[in-house]
């Protein structure tokens, strides 16, 4: 279980609206010094990332809470937003490379286009993979514990 803090900012209800701020991996690597991302995340700042989750701590506007996100979960959403979309644009791709005519003029240029569509083809599908019930229910952070100060 991946386990992150997040800060209550709004209780409706049975549900808690959760702020955690969002983190790049800089800190701990060895490149840091030399690095152009970590250079990119301190210049762009602190970014945010809000979600609802079942209030099952009796948490109130304030408190620091534990989430936590199953590995296999942080799996999954992975392979549908990142993997999916770049093999859909290498198969598109390969397709319209070996259909389209060595003669043609512009054949570059389309599969260049064929490509992207293909791409934002499988963006859109997996956004709605992830949108559906069944994946949205096991893709959700669970509330494990409100936060003690110092754990």
């Amino acid at each position: 279980m991946i386990e992150e803090t997040a800060r209550v900012i709004a209780v409706e209800q049975d549900q808690l609206l959760l702020e955690a701020q969002t983190h790049a991996a800089c800190h701990a690597c060895a490149a840091r010094p030399g690095c152009g991302t970590s250079l990119l995340s301190k210049w762009v700042g602190r970014r945010f990332t809000r979600f609802r989750v079942h209030n099952s701590v009796n948490a109130s506007v304030g408190d620091d809470v534990v989430v936590g996100l199953a590995e296999a979960a942080m799996l999954k959403g992975s392979v549908l937003v990142y993997l999916l979309p770049l093999l859909a644009m290498i198969i598109f791709a390969v397709l319209a490379d070996s259909l389209i005519p060595a003669e043609s003029g512009y054949r570059d240029l389309i599969v260049l286009l064929v490509a992207v569509v293909g791409f934002g083809l499988m963006l859109v599908l997996s956004n709605r993979l992830l949108a559906s019930r069944s994946n949205r229910s096991r893709l959700t952070p669970v509330l494990l514990r409100k936060n003690i100060a110092g754990s």
